[in-house]
């Protein structure tokens, strides 16, 4: 069962980000509903993988480190997901603490 809370979050955040970055949610082809979310999943979870191997020190201020995303989409272009990563990392710049926890802690 999914968490309703953390998909309302993800929702949120990605409707936001298609304001953000004036995307015409009718027009979008690679960035809908389901591909950002499973895009912000799997980042996440490379993330989290790169903590587990010491590649990665979780910060004590953020969820997680912007700069290290950049990293790990840079390492995977060739990922599926890649240019929806990008989309998200556009919005990523315009949020604060607060948004930026409450996205990561969602994912």
């Amino acid at each position: 069962m999914e968490n309703k809370v953390s998909d309302n979050v993800i929702e949120k955040n990605y409707r936001e980000c298609l304001k953000f970055n004036e995307i015409n949610e009718s027009k979008v082809d690679n960035f809908d509903l389901v591909t950002a979310k499973a895009a912000i999943e799997n980042l996440y979870e490379l993330y989290k993988n790169g903590i587990l191997t010491g590649r990665f020190t979780p910060d004590k201020d953020y969820v997680v480190r912007c700069a290290d995303l950049v990293i790990l989409a840079e390492e995977n272009k060739n990922s599926l997901f890649y240019d929806a990563w990008r989309v998200w990392f556009r919005y990523f710049v315009l949020m604060g603490y607060a948004g930026w926890n409450e996205l990561w802690e969602a994912v």
